[in-house]
């Protein structure tokens, strides 16, 4: 029980390493909104929940450290990863 605690330790260390010290700066566009940026897992990949300003109504985009910028129609999303 003891290797299976620490296997369990690790992964909630490198998890909380990752939400800290690897989080993505996403700049929306002007008229969107960040409701929320959440790792997905233990990878490297994010979501991010947005909605147009004035709209209670959500969406969200997965997003890995592949993704430098986003562009949806006319709207340019910027990402910078550390």
């Amino acid at each position: 029980m003891g290797i299976l605690k620490n296997i369990l330790i690790g992964a909630a260390g490198f998890k909380t390493y990752q939400n800290i010290y690897n989080r993505p700066t996403v700049i929306p566009p002007p008229g969107y909104v960040i409701r929320g940026i959440k790792q997905v897992g233990l990878g490297r990949t994010w979501k991010i929940t947005y909605s147009k300003n004035g709209s209670s109504s959500t969406s969200y985009i997965k997003i890995d450290p592949s993704y430098k910028g986003l562009t949806m129609g006319s709207d340019k999303w910027d990402i910078s990863w550390p």
